[in-house]
């Protein structure tokens, strides 16, 4: 795992330039603690941040083929590059390494860009090609690993990185707070799409290749996943799928939840390996047995595991999240915390994410597949009357806007009109009066997008809601909630974490069962909990779903105060005009309870957006912020 960034210039590349894109590449330290290293082209500049994990002493990058015609500054895992090695070989390539980067190398001289399809990975690169001047990016099909990027005068500059910070280095890129991007976020919790929260600066959507060359603007062409051998039995594809992921020259360690998607990826593991395999539970989250039942699962499995609860001072880790993060997040103190731990011993880890999305594991899709049969039980009028008067009576009584019982009754107000239902069920909250309790002038001057409407535009048509949410979730949510926070979390502490659900071959094992099958009458992750009892037992099978989140309101009350008298205080709010101080007042002056659970999420991602706008846009450090 690694950092790239630079950029590509219709005009020519002047040596001074060098310090800019070191001070670039310097933005990205953290996420390549092993080594750097800078090439200048005439219309190209390349930056690496190297973790080394494959060909220890052979991978330095930026690196150049053996010709010297092509450059490289690549960040991810290839875990079937020995395979393409081998092939490349019999076709007399000249490899001067045995890293899985010079593989990508090798595959665009011999095959173009249609040789990405082969690549098993997760993966974003910057590619420039001397001959025929023409820089490339790329990112993998799934979206795993990120890139991001942003044009300069008609196309004639783009700059990129793996984290938009180092974008902003460069002189020619402004930082400023895309207000739009924001009010999306503050909807979803995360920024659905490729956008950003700094105006001019997008991600590469996952499978996207930017085509670049001086003069001739850009073009965009795709990277599909290639032809994968697709299992019929999903076992035995996970199975194949952990095994590839510890393709390493280093110790490969696991994250250990309570459940069963990491217990899964845990059984496999350790016969992937000729050492322990060694597991990391962080005690945390809102189940107290959470880290007791990783334990248990640890001693079932005949795994050595490593459990603790790391006390951290809240104020100076949130500026560090929002600093790596780049958006305000919830939730993501936990994964950051489990990641400082693992890398105290390791340098690789796994992660159970993506087995949820896959076998249909959250709260959301049993609600709205209850929801469905509702629907077919009350039509028309039957639903709607109760819902309108449910909703204007739980509205007119309650003490706070927005409150759970008002959303619950919207929710039968809105059988049928499943985005709609959704957004209801994942707390978006989109409408003008709550616009006008919320935001304070700098927002309510600015046009802003719908974000019911954005919901609907995005929504897969003519679907079963439960299939549709998950499509939707597994674009969006995993990609930009999930996968991002991993992402920035793990490496902001030099570790990288593999995600063996979230795989080509996996995935299309998976794509090619119904949702019918995978839960069967309701019941959410049924046939993974059948197909998995005997590799996993009884008793980890049994256990119910239990989360990695906070309790908004006692952790608000607990551990925000002191940064709440800082960035919510009237002054400071009237200061950067985001948002309304009087909504602010209303929340805190009320008895703090779980029912104000969405209310206290918003104070917190208020507190991390006046975070996010100190240390970006009037670039302050942490010390100067807290």
């Amino acid at each position: 795992m690694c950092g790239i960034t630079g950029w590509f210039s219709t005009a020519p590349i002047q040596p001074q330039e060098r310090s800019r894109l070191e001070a670039m590449t310097r933005r990205l330290a953290h996420r390549g603690p092993d080594g750097s290293g800078c090439r200048l082209y005439r219309h190209a500049a390349l930056g690496h941040t190297r973790l080394s994990i494959i060909d220890l002493q052979g991978g330095a990058q930026p690196m150049q083929s053996a010709n010297g015609g092509v450059c490289i500054s690549f960040n991810g895992e290839i875990y079937n590059y020995r395979e393409l090695r081998q092939q490349l070989l019999a076709d007399d390539y000249p490899f001067q390494s045995h890293s899985d980067t010079e593989v990508v190398l090798a595959l665009y001289q011999l095959h173009g860009i249609g040789g990405f399809q082969r690549l098993r990975g997760m993966y974003a690169f910057a590619l420039w090609d001397k001959q025929a001047r023409t820089g490339i990016l790329c990112r993998d099909p799934l979206g795993i690993k990120p890139l991001f990027f942003s044009a300069a005068a008609a196309n004639e500059q783009i700059f990129f990185a793996s984290e938009a910070k180092a974008i902003v280095a460069h002189a020619a890129v402004d930082t400023v707070l895309d207000l739009d991007s924001l009010h999306l976020l503050l909807n979803f919790r995360y920024l659905p799409g490729q956008s950003t929260l700094f105006k001019d600066i997008t991600q590469l959507a996952p499978g996207q290749v930017l085509i670049w060359q001086p003069g001739a603007g850009l073009r965009f062409d795709t990277c599909a996943p290639g032809p994968a051998a697709v299992s019929d039995e999903p076992l035995q594809a996970l199975r194949d799928s952990v095994h590839s992921h510890f393709t390493a020259d280093v110790e490969v360690g696991a994250y250990l939840s309570g459940g069963i998607d990491s217990a899964a990826v845990c059984a496999f593991g350790k016969t992937c390996a000729d050492y322990p395999l060694r597991t990391f539970t962080l005690e945390a989250g809102d189940d107290p047995g959470e880290a007791a039942n990783a334990r248990r699962s640890a001693e079932l499995l005949g795994l050595r595991n490593h459990a603790e609860a790391i006390e951290t001072e809240v104020g100076k880790a949130l500026h560090h999240l929002v600093w790596h993060l780049e958006v305000p997040k919830i939730n993501a103190l936990q994964v950051s915390l489990l990641a400082r731990l693992a890398a105290q011993k390791v340098k690789v880890c796994l992660s159970g994410l993506g087995g949820d999305e896959l076998f249909y594991g959250y709260n959301v899709h049993r609600y709205l597949y209850r929801a469905k049969q509702l629907h077919g039980l009350l039509p028309g009028l039957l639903h709607r009357l109760p819902g309108d008067a449910g909703a204007w009576l739980a509205a007119r009584f309650s003490k706070a806007p927005y409150s759970e019982p008002e959303r619950g009754w919207r929710v039968l107000q809105q059988l049928g009109h499943w985005p709609q239902v959704y957004g209801l069920l994942r707390n978006l909250w989109d409408d003008p009066a709550l616009r006008r309790q919320l935001y304070g002038p700098r927002m309510l001057d600015t046009p802003l997008s719908d974000s019911y409407q954005y919901l609907q535009q995005q929504w897969p048509a003519g679907e079963h809601p439960v299939t549709a949410c998950a499509e939707f979730e597994f674009k969006h949510k995993l990609v930009n909630d999930l996968l991002w926070q991993e992402d920035r979390m793990s490496m902001a502490h030099g570790l990288e974490v593999r995600v063996p659900f979230i795989d080509a071959c996996f995935v299309k094992t998976m794509q090619q069962i119904p949702f019918e099958r995978l839960m069967p009458g309701g019941r959410i992750k049924q046939f993974m909990r059948d197909r998995f009892r005997q590799t996993l037992g009884d008793e980890i099978i049994r256990r119910p779903k239990s989360g990695f989140q906070v309790d908004a309101a006692s952790f608000y009350q607990q551990h925000l105060q002191p940064l709440a008298q800082v960035y919510l205080a009237r002054r400071k709010v009237n200061e950067y005009g985001l948002f309304n101080y009087a909504f602010i007042n209303r929340i805190t002056s009320l008895r703090p309870c779980k029912n104000l659970r969405w209310h206290y999420f918003i104070l917190y991602l208020m507190i991390l957006t006046h975070i996010w706008i100190e240390l970006f846009e009037h670039r302050k450090s942490y010390d100067e912020c807290w």
